[in-house]
Order: C-alpha cells, then structure tokens, then sequence
C-alpha cells in the first residue's frame, strides 16, 4: 500500500518528537502492509515548514530507515493549509508537492466554515501545473453538514483523501458519517493514514480503514485497492488520476460481500 499522507518526520510538526518515535511509526507503518509513505509535514501559519527542510528531513530518515533494516520506502511532500499556499512560491510548490514530481498538491480543507475562494484556487492551481488533493474533507464541519458541496469541487478537478481512522469512527461520528456518505457518493478517491505516531493515537494503519471503507458501500476490499495502490501511483509517478467509479453492493445482511469487481471505469476522461 501507498499512505499519501503521513506525519512520520520528527520534530517537524506534529507527529513524532524524536528519531526514536518516528523510527516506531515507520516500523508500525511496514508491519500493517504500507511500502511506501509520502511525509507530509504543515505548512500552515503556526507550522511554516520549509519544503526545503523536508527534503533534507528525509533524506537523514531514509538513513535511520536503513541502519535499523526497515525497508520503508519515504518521500518528501507536504500538508498545506490553503491560507498558506499564497506564501509559497513555483519553486517551494514544486518542492512541496506529493513525492517532491511537481505534479500534486495535499491541501488541507479548512475545519471551519466553507473555502469560498476554492474553486478559484484549483484554477489558479491548473494553470501553474498543479493538481489538487484535498486532505480529509470529511473533517471539515461544513462538509459534515452538507457533503454533496464536495461534488462539484471534484467535478472542477479536485481529488479528495478520506482518513482511515475516519473511516473507523475514531475521528468523531460527524466525520464517520461524512466519509461514508463522500465514499458513497463517489466523490473520494483516496485512503491515507495521516499517521502521526506509532499508536494508540492516530497510528499510520490503513488496511482497517480500506476494510471499513468497503463494509460501508458492501464491497469486497479488494475493490477498493486502487484507493491505496494504482491511485497512489500514478500520483506519485506525476500522472494524470483517472478514478474509477465504485458500484455499491447490495448484499443483504448477514451475507457475505461479493467478490471484487465492484469498479467500472467511468465513461468521461
């Protein structure tokens, strides 16, 4: 699996304190399946990371990775709060993009009131090169109240990532309720962990979340794969994303999930 969203490097932010911690989370990470975490730090007022730090944070914690023989793949990328993208210039944004291609952008959805200047930003945004994604919308109060606001942002390009924990209902019922509903009404397209420790609290565990996904909409889990494997991908690889839409099953209680096969490619480029 591939976790898009990650808060692995150490005293960056606000996920692991030490080498030690951050060594745990990324030993968690590889145990639970994920080979590959994109480390996406804040970059947000009150935590202006330098893009440039990121990628020397990474490149000391690749080492650390290896002395201690965990074969974790990491990649440099960023959490960015749409109030800060303003402060990033082409060079910073390309640094801090997904994997460091320079293709997409993680912009963190506002957890209070809605973005009216969104649709804008996502055009400014194409203009320049650049993609999209949206971190947890399910966390955001507005589209807890009134998820289908997030149909039209996607139809304007946007790719939206739920988190597993969400998924699970350890984030709070409005945002286990808005991720199912996003999931439902095919208007997400990722998991990611958004891992902030080794656990208990917020753990980069995605396999639960992708299972939990699939019970939500009556599928297999493997239906739902492309969400952490060949969507990631291609993220990573700075291809255009091309989701395909999830057919909810309809099994009646107490019966299993039917088998995988749950996807159909949608009919519009």
């Amino acid at each position: 699996m591939i976790d898009l969203h990650a808060h692995l490097l150490p005293d960056l932010d606000d996920g692991p304190n030490t080498v030690g911690e951050a060594l745990a989370m990324a030993r968690a990470a590889w145990d639970a399946g994920t080979r590959t975490m994109v480390c996406t730090p804040h970059m947000i007022e009150h935590f202006p990371t330098d893009p440039r730090r990121v990628h020397a944070a990474v490149d000391e914690m690749r080492e650390v990775l290896a002395a201690a023989d965990v074969p974790l793949e990491i990649l440099p990328g960023a959490e960015i709060a749409l109030s800060y993208l303003p402060m990033l210039d082409d060079e910073e944004l390309r640094l801090a993009s997904v994997g460091g291609g320079g293709r997409w952008l993680l912009v963190e959805m506002p957890f209070q009131g809605w973005p009216i200047k969104l649709p804008q930003v996502l055009a400014d945004l194409e203009i320049r090169g650049y993609g999209v994604i949206l971190a947890h919308p399910e966390r955001s109060e507005a589209v807890q109240r009134a998820p289908d606001r997030m149909r039209d942002i996607v139809g304007r390009g946007a790719l939206v990532q739920l988190t597993a924990q969400s998924l699970l209902g350890e984030l709070g019922q409005a945002a286990h309720r808005a991720a199912k509903m996003l999931l439902a009404g095919g208007v997400a397209h990722f998991i990611a962990s958004d891992g902030h420790s080794a656990g208990p609290w917020r753990p980069p565990l995605m396999e639960e979340g992708l299972a939990a996904a699939a019970d939500a909409i009556d599928v297999h889990p493997q239906a739902l794969t492309w969400m952490v494997e060949d969507g990631p991908a291609a993220v990573l690889e700075g291809r255009p994303v091309r989701p395909p839409r999830l057919t909810p099953g309809k099994r009646p209680r107490g019966v299993e999930r039917r088998a995988p096969g749950g996807l159909r490619q949608p009919t519009r480029g």
